[in-house]
């Protein structure tokens, strides 16, 4: 299997977009408009990488990264995560 195909910015909008090659942390920063990146394990060999400034900034609430988010917290957890998001393989990173 190709990293390729595990990484991908998953957009407010519900859309995704492949991200070609080995991403880089500069890359998905300007790919998801973050001037600060926040991390969240996925705890499947997958990190979401994220606007830490999301709420700050104004961004829109994303839906599709919430329910990824919510699958690993603390069950009652009701934080959205906010603007676009990338998920990328923990493992090109390391």
């Amino acid at each position: 299997m190709q990293n390729q195909q595990h990484n991908k910015i998953i957009r407010v909008d519900g859309s995704e977009q492949p991200i070609e090659g080995r991403p880089s942390i500069a890359g998905i920063s300007k790919l998801i408009g973050a001037d600060v990146l926040g991390t969240v394990n996925l705890r499947d060999g997958r990190v979401m990488l994220l606007d830490d400034n999301g709420v700050a900034n104004g961004r829109t609430p994303n839906p599709a990264a919430t329910v990824l988010y919510h699958g690993v917290c603390i069950p009652g957890t009701t934080h959205k995560i906010h603007g676009d998001v990338a998920i990328v393989l923990d493992a090109d990173f390391a």
